[in-house]
């Protein structure tokens, strides 16, 4: 049961999409929302740098500038969310807080049971377009789920799973049940992408799915339906079946590389995050 949500606010267009997730399910379990902005001030000695004769004042100068712009669009973007909330008359916090920004978020998840952010979060106010691995390292640290959205909302009636067998994956499937942000009466496929063609391969897939889907039924989830995809990349095999099943949401676990651009991501989570519009549930 969810009963409190966070929020992590950032100038993308998809912070409003995250808030208005988070008033749906608010709404459904008579949960408390939290928006939280983080002023991350960590790469403002990139901005401030700089040799010379008097660098050392002019750049505390440029600091202290870029950290007052980047407070204030904290305020500007934790007013925004209680606009957006007061009007559904939902039970909110508002909070701002300096520093790291994925320990920040994580520290927070510790007293929330759902995060829920956009895709490509930008905490670096001062300066949007700097790309993190604030997503990925949020992922890895957190201890719960979280809802990744995009720039579109929509209600979730369809539910794909993809489902492997790993313990990234079950723990996902597990969250999403335990959390059961949707209810029970909601259309789920599993799906799983054989690692062959052969017979044998098929067989396991199949098994696996099964497994799933006892799981599933036994907590009283009965409108499920299991789909094998022959080999093929992950992601590009998760990406046709969502264009065929048009699901509301995906669920799939967050696998751990070393990639410097995946971060803590595996390389199909990565790429659905980039790719699907479809937002993803993922489980730490």
């Amino acid at each position: 049961m969810i009963k409190r949500i966070l929020v992590a606010l950032d100038p993308d267009p998809d912070t409003p999409v995250a808030t208005r997730f988070a008033l749906r399910l608010a709404k459904r379990f008579d949960a408390g929302i939290t928006g939280m902005a983080v002023v991350d001030t960590t790469n403002f000695h990139i901005e401030a740098g700089g040799g010379g004769l008097g660098g050392g004042f002019y750049g505390h100068e440029i600091w202290t500038e870029l950290t007052e712009d980047t407070r204030k669009e904290a305020l500007r973007l934790l007013e925004n969310f209680k606009s957006m909330v007061e009007k559904e008359n939902v039970n909110h916090t508002a909070i701002k807080k300096e520093g790291v920004s994925y320990l920040r978020i994580i520290e927070e998840m510790k007293y929330h049971d759902l995060l829920i952010v956009g895709r490509d979060p930008h905490f670096y106010y001062g300066d949007p377009e700097v790309e993190t691995d604030t997503l990925a390292q949020v992922v890895k640290g957190g201890v719960a789920p979280t809802l990744i959205v995009t720039e579109e909302y929509n209600e979730v009636e369809k539910v794909l799973i993809a489902f492997d067998g790993s313990a990234p994956a079950a723990r996902s499937l597990q969250g999403f049940v335990q959390l059961l942000p949707y209810g029970k009466d909601i259309d789920i496929e599993l799906l799983n992408i054989s690692k062959g063609d052969s017979t044998d391969d098929i067989d396991q897939s199949a098994a696996v799915l099964n497994q799933a889907e006892t799981y599933l039924k036994s907590h009283n989830f009965n409108y499920v339906s299991k789909k094998v995809m022959g080999k093929g990349k992950p992601s590009d095999q998760i990406l046709e079946r969502g264009r065929e099943f048009e699901p509301n949401l995906i669920v799939l676990g967050a696998h751990s590389v070393s990639a410097v651009r995946r971060a803590t991501f595996g390389s199909t989570t990565h790429d659905l995050i980039k790719k699907t519009e479809t937002p993803l549930f993922l489980s730490p």
